[in-house]
C-alpha cells in the first residue's frame, strides 16, 4: 500500500469512491446521495477524532458516529430510522470499496448490522383520479398543455422513472416500431412498449414539437425557452395539473410509476408482468403492489 493511499482522509477517499461509482455507471442521483451521507459521516468523525485518516477508522468510532445527535442545522432531533439506515448502507459500501482498493487494512464497517425497515405503501392515483387528471389535460389546446399531457401519459403508460423521462431524446421514440428507448438505472438500455392511444398522442405532440422547437435540439420535451425540461420542472408541471384537477394528494412523478404498476397488477394479477414492465431485477421489489391491490379489494368488499 502506498503512503498516499494509506493516508487518505475520509473526504478524499469519498471522492475516489464516487469516481469509482461513476465509472461503474451508477446514476448521478445515487452518487450524490452517497456523497452527502459520507460527507456527514466525515464531518462527525472529524469532530470526534480530528485529523483522522481512513485507515485509522475503527468499528467503535463508527458506532459513535451513528449514535451522535443532530450535526446540521436541518436536523432538529434524532435521525430517522430511514436516514440512519441509508447512512449505514453508504458506510458499508464505502469501506467495502476502501478495503478492496487498499485504502484501509481492515474493514471497520464489516460488523454493521442493518435492520430491515418497514416498507411504506407508495402514493398513487386511483382510476377515478387518473381519469380526472387526464380529463383536465385533454381540455387544453395550447402547446405547453399538450407537452405536459404527453409527459404525464408517457409516465402513466410506460412506468418509466422521472430521470428517464427527462433524458428522452427525439431519436429515442420509434412510433412505427411501437417503442421508446430509455437509459435505466446503471445506464442499462431498456425498450418500453407504447400502446395505441399513447402513440396517437405522441404523433400529435411530435408534430407540434417540430413547429415550436429548434430543429437542432435533441431533447424530446422542451421548456418554454427551448431547453431540455429538467426533473424539477417536470415535477412542478405535474403538481400544477394535479391542483387544476382538484387532486390534493402529495404525488410526485414517481407516484405515476406506482400508479402504472398498481393498475397493471390490478388488470393482470401477474406479478412477473409488472416486474418486467418496471425493469425490476428482483420480484421481491415488485411485491408491494400486491398489497396495494389487496387493499383496494378490501375496500370494494366493504362497500358490498
Amino acid at each position: 500500500m502506498s503512503n498516499r493511499t494509506a493516508d487518505l482522509d475520509l473526504t478524499g477517499a469519498t471522492e475516489a469512491f464516487c469516481a469509482r461509482l461513476s465509472a461503474e455507471g451508477r446514476s448521478p442521483a445515487t452518487i450524490a446521495a452517497y456523497r452527502r451521507d459520507l460527507a456527514l459521516v466525515a464531518r462527525v468523525a472529524g469532530e470526534l477524532a480530528p485529523g483522522i485518516v481512513c485507515r485509522a477508522v475503527t468499528a467503535g468510532l463508527l458506532d459513535k458516529v451513528f449514535s451522535a445527535g443532530p450535526v446540521t442545522e436541518s436536523e432538529r432531533g434524532p435521525r430517522s430510522a430511514a436516514s440512519l439506515h441509508r447512512m449505514k448502507a453508504a458506510v458499508r459500501a464505502f469501506f467495502a470499496w476502501a478495503s478492496e482498493a487498499g485504502v484501509v487494512d481492515d474493514n471497520p464497517a464489516r460488523s454493521i448490522r442493518m435492520q430491515r425497515l418497514p416498507r411504506k405503501l407508495p402514493v398513487f392515483l386511483t382510476a377515478a383520479e387518473k381519469k380526472r387528471l387526464l380529463k383536465e389535460l385533454k381540455g387544453r389546446t395550447d402547446f405547453s398543455a399538450l407537452r405536459d399531457r404527453a409527459m404525464i401519459e408517457v409516465l402513466l403508460g410506460t412506468g418509466i422513472r422521472l430521470g428517464e423521462l427527462a433524458a428522452l431524446d427525439m431519436d429515442d421514440i420509434d412510433l412505427d416500431a411501437k417503442h421508446l428507448r430509455v437509459r435505466a438505472k446503471g445506464n442499462v438500455p431498456q425498450v418500453k412498449f407504447i400502446k395505441t392511444d399513447l402513440r396517437t398522442l405522441l404523433r400529435r405532440y411530435l408534430a407540434e414539437r417540430r413547429r415550436h422547437g429548434r430543429p437542432e435540439m435533441e431533447a424530446l420535451f422542451l421548456s418554454n425557452r427551448d431547453g431540455r425540461l429538467c426533473q424539477r420542472q417536470i415535477a412542478n408541471r405535474l403538481a400544477h395539473w394535479l391542483r387544476k384537477a382538484g387532486i390534493e394528494k402529495e404525488l410526485t412523478p414517481h407516484g405515476l410509476r406506482h400508479t402504472f404498476a398498481t393498475h397493471l397488477y390490478g388488470a393482470t394479477n401477474d406479478l412477473l408482468v409488472v416486474q418486467r414492465a418496471l425493469g425490476h431485477r428482483d420480484v421481491s421489489t415488485t411485491q408491494i403492489y400486491t398489497h396495494l391491490v389487496d387493499g383496494q379489494l378490501e375496500e370494494a368488499l366493504e362497500r358490498l
